[in-house]
């Protein structure tokens, strides 16, 4: 059984990744305070940094900085490692959304303050 340290929940959404000059396209399955999984036929690296856009309506944008901690054939987990106040509320309310728990994502919102700038 897989363990998670933070609350993971389904979202649908496309997304683009820059990794050094290039950009790559693919959609979010699921999100957490602390990483998500993207869907893409793209060969990501391990461990590098990597900037990331998720589309969450026309209007309204996450933008975070993260890295590949996981591949698997039909894409790459995550891990966000820094992304501004305004993308992190937008995160945080799409994961409360589906989240009955409110306390525990405070809990885990405390736990992020450090990525947070």
């Amino acid at each position: 059984m897989e363990k998670r340290n933070f609350t993971r929940v389904t979202f649908s959404g496309g997304a683009s990744i820059k990794y050094k000059e290039q950009i790559f396209w693919g959609n979010i399955g699921n999100v957490s305070l602390q990483g998500f999984f993207i869907k893409t036929k793209h060969d990501l690296p391990l461990d590098n940094p990597l900037e990331v856009t998720i589309y969450q309506s026309p209007n309204s944008s996450i933008y975070l900085n993260a890295c590949v901690v996981r591949s698997e054939e039909d894409g790459v987990g995550m891990k966000i490692s820094g992304l501004d106040v305004n993308s992190f509320v937008r995160l945080r309310e799409v994961i409360s959304q589906q989240c009955n728990d409110q306390t525990l994502i405070m809990h885990e919102t405390y736990k992020m303050a450090n990525c947070i700038h």
